[in-house]
């Protein structure tokens, strides 16, 4: 099978020095060329400040104060997308900028390569400041919007329950924090520490950049040398930590219930297993957590949500880079014990390596669906590379599927029997 996100000469890489990776995806399938610089930092205290960073890059530059003058300049390239924020790979957070522009079948000169990369050299390096820091209005703005998108996790009581689950499981981690931050940190984030950590990760941080569009590796090495990289970067990037931290689960698990005036309640249970990222023993893991909760046959949606009627939701996934199996249920209050033990025995069932063929086969189609989709998706494309290469996975999407399509019940059972429960977590109703 052609891999379906490598059309051409496929992927390649190059290092540009100080710590500055290219990679470079030539196709000829879209009129429009994608950029993403990701600049890599550990997972930490300084969270919620680079969170805020990025809401403030995407705001304005020194040159374009404002949003409308921003929006205007994206007008000039044609109707150009910008984003900037914050991603979560394992355990590091990306500071990343995406620029998606117009480059071939336009009239005239067009906007050019060059156009676009000094653009989005211009958004990372150059904010508003003042003689204090970044510009205190636009800060303070962006802080307040922060504040609130933090404080209304709770309202979104799936994703609540799921971080708080994850707190419990991955407590010690990196991993336990979510990407953007904590309202508790925001006071600290003041003009002047923004600046200071803006130019530091500048100076500093591990730097990928992904271009993909119809455009040679030659040709693209160029254009980002010249046109994108800024002065300035230290001989050598700053440490940033392993992606990954696999472990053993814990010998007690820990369990925790928060009440709350919710109708519908929320269980997330995780159990973990010693399973690296690279290991043979990935694709055995990803189809477990597919047969006991990937799609709309599984073995959670048909057994706990259609037969016994016990939850209105339910899903499973498997956490690559914690070698963790997270199960979701959206459970009526009255229901979640029985829906825990009904969940649990299903665990043990699929982990057993006693795969039902309708559910099997759903997950390797999903699988081959989403590989197929990828030419079409490039920011599917950059998400799927860039994970594999900070994971050591493969590249190829066809050899992934390949790997799933291979998966035997005996290879589903070798990592069962290193599954272990690690935590769980149940928002509920008022107590009684």
């Amino acid at each position: 099978m052609r891999d379906a996100t490598l059309p051409r000469p496929g992927l390649r890489s190059v290092t540009l020095g100080r710590g500055v990776r290219l990679h470079v995806l030539p196709t000829d399938r879209f009129a429009t060329t994608v950029v993403r610089v990701a600049l890599h930092r550990d997972l930490g205290p300084e969270a919620t400040a680079t969170s805020l960073l990025g809401a403030v890059l995407e705001s304005a530059t020194a040159r374009h104060p404002t949003r409308e003058a921003l929006a205007h300049r994206l007008a000039d390239l044609y109707g150009a997308g910008l984003s900037v924020g914050v991603e979560k790979l394992g355990n590091r957070q990306l500071l990343s900028a995406t620029l998606d522009w117009p480059t071939v079948g336009l009239a005239g000169r067009g906007a050019s390569l060059a156009d676009g990369l000094a653009f989005l050299r211009e958004v990372l390096t150059e904010p508003l400041r003042d003689a204090d820091g970044l510009d205190p209005g636009l800060v303070a703005t962006e802080a307040r919007n922060l504040g609130r998108a933090l404080a209304s996790i709770r309202d979104d009581k799936a994703r609540y329950a799921t971080r708080r689950c994850l707190e419990a499981a991955c407590r010690g981690d990196a991993y336990a924090l979510d990407v953007e931050g904590r309202v508790e940190d925001l006071a600290a984030a003041t003009p002047r520490a923004l600046d200071a950590l803006h130019r530091r990760l500048l100076s500093t941080a591990p730097v990928e950049v992904f271009v993909v569009g119809d455009v040679a590796p030659a040709a693209a090495r160029a254009a980002v040398a010249r046109h994108l990289l800024w002065p300035g970067r230290a001989p050598r990037p700053a440490t940033v930590p392993d992606v990954a931290s696999v472990r053993a689960a814990r010998t007690r698990p820990v369990r925790a219930v928060e009440h709350d005036a919710v109708a519908q309640g929320k269980l997330v249970m995780a159990w973990r297993a010693p399973v690296e990222p690279a290991s043979r023993d990935l694709a055995p893991a990803l189809l477990l957590a597919g047969v006991l909760g990937g799609t709309a046959v599984s073995r959670l949606f048909k057994v706990v949500r259609e037969t016994h009627g016990l939850c209105y939701a339910a899903s499973a996934g498997w956490v690559r880079s914690q070698g963790l199996l997270l199960v979701q249920l959206g459970v009526a209050p009255e229901h979640a014990a029985r829906a825990r033990r009904l969940t649990t025995s299903l665990v043990a069932e699929v982990a057993a390596g006693r795969l039902e063929p309708a559910a099997h086969e759903a997950v390797v189609e999903g699988a081959r669906a989403r590989v197929a989709a990828l030419a079409d998706e490039r920011g599917s494309s950059v998400a799927f590379l860039q994970e594999a290469l900070a994971l050591g996975t493969t590249r190829s999407p066809a050899r992934h599927l390949a790997a799933l399509r291979a998966v035997t019940s005996k290879d589903v059972a070798r990592v069962g029997r290193r599954l272990r429960p690690e935590a769980s977590f149940l928002l509920t109703g008022p107590a009684a």
